[in-house]
């Protein structure tokens, strides 16, 4: 009798969890008129990814994805329109999924808080979701953003791009070059929940980052076992900005500031002062 109660709870709820799909679908897809909408039957989840995208499945895994939503808008015999709706756990794990796949050479468009196209391609990000249109006639370019504008209505999420990215020093910064890399920053397993933007100084090309977990004892953390990797002197593991030799990565250098944790990478060491005052006075 047990064993037929907890049947029937998990068919119970597993019917819940199928109709807050369906409105969820219902939620996401807007008509579009002159078009019929086919929403796709199966919703799906991080176990099942891989039967939809295949190799690109682990990168979106590794920004806690949740669930993808697909539909396709179909006009006439050979007009189509195919949307997937990527759902992560964060507008921030959003953001750096889609950051992996832009350039900063793109061509941008102003569709949620931040989006790119091409003649046969429109992809945005909104909120927790990340949207990509696609279609198979190069001349349905205004329909796509018809389509990307209806569903960012329609999605009501709030279209901000992450607060950190706003601490980056503008002087010399690459437009669109921010990423945000969730775990194994720089190789190493211990860094995470980093963002990342590209520098220009003259003919000097470097990076920046800002670390940004949450918590200084994940800062502390982090420095400690970094230090420990690079052989830091005991008596240099302290200060306002800290110069580490990375066998890796050249000379680095580190600003510790509360919940932050700055850096500059592959600079000139006029340039990497420079640039690491002016980070700090971003995180002050």
């Amino acid at each position: 009798m047990l064993q037929g109660l907890w049947i029937m709870l998990a068919v119970v709820v597993m019917a819940g969890q199928s109709a807050a799909a369906d409105d969820k679908k219902k939620d996401l897809f807007p008509a579009m008129e002159g078009w019929k909408l086919e929403v796709g039957e199966q919703v799906y989840n991080s176990g099942n990814l891989w039967n939809i995208i295949n190799g690109a499945a682990d990168a979106y895994l590794s920004y806690d994805f949740e669930k993808l939503y697909t539909a396709e808008y179909i006009k006439g015999d050979d007009q189509r329109l195919k949307v997937y709706i990527f759902q992560h756990s964060t507008p921030t794990n959003t953001f750096g999924i889609y950051s992996q796949e832009r350039s900063s050479d793109y061509t941008f468009v102003s569709t949620g808080a931040q989006g790119f196209r091409n003649q046969d391609a429109y992809y945005f990000i909104t909120g927790p979701y990340y949207v990509q249109i696609s279609t198979n006639d190069q001349g349905l370019s205004k329909a796509m953003a018809q389509l990307a504008s209806s569903i960012n209505s329609k999605i009501g999420a709030s279209d901000d791009l992450p607060e950190t990215l706003g601490l980056f020093p503008e002087n010399g910064l690459v437009e669109n070059s921010e990423k945000y890399i969730a775990s194994n920053f720089l190789g190493f397993s211990y860094l995470h929940s980093a963002f990342q933007a590209e520098y220009k100084k003259g003919d000097e090309s470097f990076r920046m980052f800002i670390i940004h977990p949450g918590k200084k004892e994940e800062i502390d953390q982090m420095l400690s076992e970094y230090f420990d990797f690079v052989e830091q002197p005991k008596d240099q593991r302290e200060g306002k900005i800290i110069q580490v030799e990375d066998p890796y990565n050249g000379k680095v250098w580190l600003s510790p500031q509360g919940k932050y944790l700055g850096g500059v990478i592959g600079a000139s060491r006029t340039t990497g002062k420079e640039y690491i005052r002016l980070l700090r006075d971003q995180l002050d």
